[in-house]
């Protein structure tokens, strides 16, 4: 957790509160949990390939604004997402209609487990000719089948009796925190 504080620049009582917000028990429960449940080595160079393809995207993109737009739980995802890319270097905004239209094109990146709800933005931006980046839970979906990159992340179905923690919304998080950390080495 130190760690995470120090490269974050916020208190370790905020870093446990993230997670435990997110739904586990505390940080230890949440790295040990995300480390079980990404470790199965299920995917993992597909993975590493994609966080490569998103960098290439977002340096063929270099000097537009990024526009993300997500749902749910997950658009924790987009403040972060947010802070982070400025911290690059990366003007970003969240998405809206008026907002793509008036940049023209550049880069959506999409956050949205089921990959339906945000369609319609994908839609929209696909006609103003936005690249797409969308991370859902399923390859499947109708987001996924629009993007240009569609990077899926693991995810758990939980019933209000039987509740897990949104490991869609923790994996996301760990994945752009692997793009940016790769982008930023091109920065050297």
């Amino acid at each position: 957790m130190r760690e995470t504080s120090e490269a974050t620049g916020v208190a370790r009582s905020t870093v446990a509160r993230a997670a435990v917000s997110l739904g586990y028990a505390s940080w230890s429960d949440f790295t040990e949990q995300l480390r079980h449940y990404h470790g199965s080595g299920e995917s993992v160079g597909a993975l590493a390939e994609s966080v490569e393809t998103v960098v290439s995207v977002l340096k063929r993109h270099a000097g537009e604004t990024v526009l993300i737009d997500s749902v749910g739980d997950v658009e924790i995802c987009l403040e972060y997402m947010l802070i982070r890319l400025g911290e690059l270097g990366i003007s970003a905004m969240p998405y809206g209609h008026g907002v793509a239209d008036a940049m023209g094109d550049g880069v959506l990146l999409v956050l949205n487990e089921s990959g339906m709800a945000l369609f319609p933005s994908c839609v929209h931006a696909a006609e103003l000719g936005y690249e797409i980046i969308a991370i859902t839970a399923s390859h499947d979906t109708p987001i996924s089948k629009l993007a240009g990159v569609n990077v899926v992340i693991k995810n758990n179905k939980s019933s209000n009796a039987d509740y897990k923690p949104n490991y869609f919304t923790a994996g996301v998080l760990a994945y752009l925190e692997r793009v940016l950390a790769e982008y930023a080495k091109g920065l050297d």
